[in-house]
């Protein structure tokens, strides 16, 4: 703790001269405190409310064999009163599980795309089943979904272990789950993945228990995935199939109607088959129905960061090497990549993803870098060669977030010496100069402070979601919310409660949809369609506009013409920094 305390005082006198963002009047200086449930409260993620707020869920001891809550934090920094203090147990029946075997463990979290979320855990409430797959709907409301199971949906509940479960959007308010599935003796680990619908019930279309997307020989551990904007999802994980290459890199698409793409190879197609353990693979879209994917790479000797974009169709996108281009190749070792959309137009010159990684150049430590690689198979020469430090400090930075500011670059939390630390890096690769030069303390506190999970919250700032404990008390979660430059020029003249996007047809639509919305003076403004899984869809105003009404009309065509597919879309209103946000829905 003496060794801890010197680090926060040289920390603060060396930022003392740095002028930072202050915290929103509305948030807590020191942080939300979003509950203080008796025992731990652990291993937090979130996701947004569509309104700049964020829905966090966490893995609770306060039953002693473990179960889930959730909680809304608004965009204000208020607990949302209408959700249970201390949290929502998205288990919400408790009788029902006293004769349970274990509880409920890592929960993953998406947008429901109407406020809400969907959560999904490995579950051991079976003993003869060992470890499965459940999945819940929470309402913006602060309830469970009463249409859906009141202990949760099982996804797989065949013998052996269902562990380690990814979510993504299905784009209509459902959501398809992978994960690590054990039920096989003589395959070793295999990935599988299923598809609950809004309405909380299991596809009829897909497998009973799950797709399986790999059964080769051996392990396949790991798996990530991301919706390939037609209501099916690309899966990527780490393979073992190999006894001459080591682990390799593969990914594997399923459509939306739970056929395994019969495009793409049995077993999934081999993104990077070198000699070497390639690991700890993370996904993001393209935006074109495809995906970049990176991971830790020991070709050379040392372990780097190599990525690689995969089509829709399955084959590895032009330009691109066979088995990926690197993306950092530094002294020592470079671990642990995460990958974000750079939320550019896809398809447009420039875009591509934004990783981020631990680095052990210097030979002492870990820091964390970040890099921006284009969709066309080179990092991007406007960044430094091998990434952008966010942080050179001495301390050891470990078990980062990563999410997009909507403008091309990233926000990055990170754990350092029990505190966590954000920093913002610009599309242009400059990091953001209201930011200290080795990232913002969120907390500045002497608790330990663990696990940052990131969401973004609008205006290009984003709020983070951490397990905070003092020494010798429980572990409790905390959230707080993290400015950037953008969130600093926010003019109450013009972005003041008068500010209002309305949208003109009806919902469903099949036509075009008008959007609406009046200045009282000259603005920078951007009005851009997304969906669900925050993936730019369609830029269709940018720039500055004139005092007065404005109307725009969306013609239901993404950025390359193409007509989107049925489902959720929301139109994002930024002006000056304010962000507003209208749902529109589609048909097809």
């Amino acid at each position: 703790m003496r060794a801890r305390m010197a680090f926060v005082l040289a920390s603060i006198l060396s930022t003392a001269a740095i002028v930072s963002l202050p915290a929103r009047a509305e948030w807590p200086a020191l942080g939300r405190e979003v509950t203080a449930a008796v025992k731990d409260q652990e291993l937090p993620q979130a996701a947004s409310d569509g309104v700049s707020g964020a829905i966090i869920v966490w893995q609770d001891f306060r039953d002693s064999r473990g179960s889930i809550f959730a909680r809304r934090v608004l965009s204000s920094g208020d607990l949302d009163p209408a959700w249970p203090v201390d949290g929502l147990a998205v288990l919400s029946d408790s009788a029902a599980l006293d004769a349970a075997f274990a509880g409920q463990a890592l929960p993953v979290i998406v947008s429901d795309g109407t406020g809400g979320a969907i959560i999904a855990w490995q579950d051991g409430r079976s003993e003869a089943n060992a470890l499965d797959i459940f999945v819940q709907h929470v309402l913006r409301s602060g309830k469970v979904d009463p249409a859906w199971p009141a202990n949760g949906r099982a996804l797989c509940t065949v013998r052996g272990d269902q562990q380690l479960p990814k979510i993504a959007s299905d784009g209509a308010g459902g959501a398809i789950v992978c994960w690590m599935d054990g039920r096989s003796g003589f395959t070793g680990t295999d990935i599988f993945a299923q598809h609950v619908l809004a309405s909380g019930a299991v596809d009829p279309a897909w497998t009973a228990n799950g797709v399986a997307l790999c059964t080769a020989p051996s392990l396949q551990a790991l798996p990530q995935l991301v919706s390939d904007g037609s209501g099916g999802a690309i899966v990527t994980w780490h393979d073992f199939r190999s006894s001459t290459t080591g682990a390799d890199i593969f990914a594997q698409h399923v459509t939306s109607s739970g056929a395994v793409d019969p495009a793409w190879p049995v077993n999934g197609r081999a993104l990077s088959v070198v000699t070497g353990d390639q690991l700890d693979p993370t996904i993001a879209s393209d935006g074109l129905h495809g995906a970049i994917v990176a991971w830790q790479d020991p070709r050379s000797g040392a372990s780097h960061i190599f990525a690689q974009h995969v089509l829709g169709s399955g084959a590895i996108a032009p330009g691109w090497p066979a088995n990926g281009i690197a993306v950092a190749t530094a002294a020592d070792d470079e671990v642990h990549p995460l990958i974000v959309t750079d939320g550019l137009a896809p398809g447009a010159a420039g875009s591509g993803a934004i990783v981020t990684w631990q680095d052990d150049r210097d030979g002492i430590n870990h820091d964390p870098f970040v890099q921006h690689v284009l969709a066309t198979g080179s990092v991007d020469p406007a960044w430094p060669v091998n990434g952008r430090a966010l942080s050179l400090s001495d301390g050891e930075e470990t078990a980062a977030s990563i999410v997009g500011d909507g403008a091309g670059g990233a926000l990055v939390a990170w754990e350092q010496d029990s505190f966590i630390f954000v920093n913002h890096v610009r599309a242009s690769g400059v990091l953001d100069p209201t930011f200290p030069v080795n990232g913002q303390f969120v907390r500045l506190v002497l608790t330990f402070q663990n696990d940052p999970a990131l969401v973004a919250a609008g205006s290009g700032g984003a709020i983070v979601a951490w397990d905070d404990r003092d020494s010798g008390a429980d572990a409790n979660i905390f959230a707080m919310i993290v400015q950037t430059e953008a969130t600093a020029s926010v003019d109450p003249g013009v972005s003041g409660s008068s500010l209002a996007l309305s949208r003109r047809g009806p919902s469903p639509s099949r036509g075009p949809v008008t959007l609406s919305f009046a200045l009282p003076r000259e603005a920078a403004v951007q009005l851009v369609i997304y969906d669900v899984s925050g993936r730019r869809v369609r830029a269709l105003m940018s720039g500055t506009q004139g005092a007065g009404r404005h109307e725009v009309a969306w013609d239901q065509r993404d950025d390359g013409g193409r007509l989107v597919a049925a489902g959720i879309r929301f139109a994002r209103l930024e002006v000056e920094g304010r962000a507003l946000t209208e749902k529109v829905v589609t048909t097809r």
